[in-house]
């Protein structure tokens, strides 16, 4: 009886380190993501994002802003991606898009469905993929500076 006793002991010993262990390895995590989530921005910082987006929505005059004229291919998710952080860029009157992917829809309505924006956003199908698009005189330029 004492073989069998003496037997068992090794193995919760060794049960007990493999807990302790995770443990540890446990409560580091948590440590780690308490610490990254920190870092996170607060509530309070989005709020004043959208207050700046609110007052450049209010209008400015075309004399004290500028177009924004980009260009893309293949690349919707970056561009919405831009767009929106655009959006909050002091004196931007209007973000012109040049749309190269031939034979592929521009993502207008996309665009329009992720809300209202205070900068307006105009998409310009092409019929050819050129570098030279983006230096078009578009009909829309209201400014006199352009980017």
């Amino acid at each position: 009886m004492r073989c069998c006793h003496i037997c068992k002991l090794p193995g919760r010993v060794m049960g007990i380190r493999v807990l302790r262990l995770s443990l540890v390895v446990i409560l580091v995590l948590l440590l780690v993501a308490g610490a990254l989530t920190a870092l996170l921005p607060s509530v309070k910082e989005d709020k004043m994002l959208m207050l700046r987006r609110e007052i450049k929505s209010q209008g400015k005059s075309t004399m004290d802003s500028f177009t924004l004229i980009m260009q893309t291919y293949n690349r919707t998710d970056l561009l919405l991606k831009l767009l929106n952080h655009y959006q909050a860029v002091p004196n931007l009157h209007k973000v012109i898009v040049v749309w190269n992917n031939i034979g592929e829809k521009a993502p207008d309505e996309l665009w329009n469905s992720l809300g209202p924006h205070p900068i307006p956003v105009i998409f310009k199908q092409q019929t050819a993929n050129r570098m030279r698009n983006r230096l078009q005189v578009f009909p829309e330029l209201e400014t006199n500076a352009i980017s």
